[in-house]
């Protein structure tokens, strides 16, 4: 183990806290699972590799649409709800990494909630 100090805002100090609490179990123990999780999310800006995985997507409006209509060659399936004003989507991709780190960049830059899920990762 290597130990080393970080600093969080009050609210977020609180939450971990309580989910500490709940789950019975220390703090520390969350934070490593987080960024486990984070790390593993976010592997296709790590290393050059072959892919697999969901974006979702929950926006207001369609505007994403057309970012998604430039990357095709690696969505290879998507469904779309309507939840009150929100539009909720996953995209089934597969790809080369690059292509899939540049779609979810795209996305985060006109959606509020953007997240690839790999199904297979390789770090």
């Amino acid at each position: 183990m290597r130990r080393f100090g970080i600093s969080i805002p009050e609210d977020l100090a609180e939450v971990l806290d309580t989910l500490a609490e709940r789950l019975g179990v220390p703090r520390s123990e969350i934070v490593r699972e987080a960024l486990r999780m984070y790390f593993r999310d976010h592997a296709h800006y790590m290393t050059r590799h072959r892919c697999y995985g969901i974006i979702t997507v929950v926006s207001e409006g369609f505007k994403h649409l057309s970012t998604v209509e430039e990357f095709k060659e690696i969505v290879n399936t998507f469904s779309h709800i309507h939840i009150d004003e929100y539009c909720i989507n996953s995209f089934v991709v597969s790809g080369d990494s690059n292509r899939i780190a540049e779609l979810h960049r795209e996305l985060l830059k006109v959606c509020r909630d953007v997240r690839y899920i790999p199904l297979e990762c390789k770090l």
